[in-house]
């Protein structure tokens, strides 16, 4: 079993709830179960980043691999960025918020969502693959 399956999983579990927000904004908003969903969410996301940065970094930057570090180090700098906006965010879209501006919130929300694709796709495919060939 690749190191990383338990990371991949994660992933699918976190690109779900996003579809099933994605999918609710395509239809009459409702704000608590959209916020439900967002809730839901952030307990990925941030469940995920603590294994990322308990387990599979450390790992990573314990390798002799001057270029495995580098790539590693260059992820961890990015989902800082990453995490503090979807962090933001999350705290922002609360029920009144999405209720009194639910432009604002499917917006917002496509945004984020599209970087969390984009970050997840170059994770599958760059980072956890060397992941898988360090341990």
């Amino acid at each position: 079993m690749p190191y990383t399956d338990n990371f991949r999983t994660q992933h699918d579990d976190i690109l779900r709830v996003a579809g099933e927000i994605t999918d609710k904004l395509k239809k009459e908003p409702d704000a608590a179960v959209l916020r439900k969903l967002l809730s839901t969410l952030a307990g990925k996301v941030n469940f995920h980043l603590a294994m990322e940065d308990k387990a599979l970094y450390p790992r990573l930057m314990e390798t002799k691999d001057a270029g495995t570090k580098t790539l590693a180090t260059r992820f961890m700098t990015e989902m800082g960025s990453l995490g503090g906006v979807f962090a933001a965010y999350n705290s922002k879209w609360q029920i009144s918020a999405i209720r009194s501006d639910p432009a604002g919130f499917s917006k917002e929300t496509q945004a984020v969502f599209s970087a969390l694709a984009k970050r997840i796709a170059r994770e599958n495919a760059e980072l956890y693959p060397l992941a898988d060939r360090s341990s």
